[in-house]
């Protein structure tokens, strides 16, 4: 905030040995000094991908544990046009890198084919507070830009421990 960002957005995996994040930014541009972020806590258990193209939509705003933004970062959206709505409707990637079919192609497409991979064809995820299990094509046109309707979860249960080598390739 200090010293401004020059970017247009970036998505960063971050961990340590107890928890890992998803962090989503984008710089306030040339004619504002400053970032819009927000962080979600990767449950345990669970895996999250992301390829040059904002992830996180909707997010906990009363869940410090697991969720952190920008104090600004739907102030800020709401004062570019960009977002009109409630607080509680807020999408950071709606608002700041909306999804076309280029981004879903060339971007959501790797996190759904990594998905795809570790999850053996099944995405497990949390849907409403309760664990949901369903095919992998059920996001297919979606990840493959001909319906952009919905959303991919943001993190899904694979279907193994991971290793190195399943990271790797």
């Amino acid at each position: 905030n200090e010293y401004g960002y020059p970017s247009e957005g970036e998505t960063f995996s971050i961990a340590d040995t107890k928890e890992a994040w998803i962090m989503d930014l984008v710089g306030k541009g040339p004619d504002n000094k400053g970032i819009v972020w927000v962080a979600r806590r990767i449950p345990d258990g669970y895996i999250c991908a992301h390829a040059n193209q904002a992830r996180i939509t909707r997010f906990p705003q009363n869940d410090p544990e697991n969720c952190l933004f920008a104090p600004d970062v739907i102030s800020f959206a709401r004062e570019k046009g960009w977002y009109s709505g409630t607080d509680e409707d807020f999408s950071f990637r709606d608002a700041y890198n909306k999804l076309d079919f280029g981004a879903a192609r060339g971007c959501d497409a790797r996190a759904w084919s990594a998905f795809n991979i570790l999850c053996d064809g099944r995405f497990t995820y949390e849907e409403n507070g309760r664990e949901v299990t369903k095919p992998a094509s059920d996001w297919l046109d979606y990840a493959m830009g001909y319906d952009l309707e919905g959303e991919m979860p943001l993190f899904v249960k694979p279907s193994r421990k991971i290793t190195m080598k399943n990271v790797a390739d």
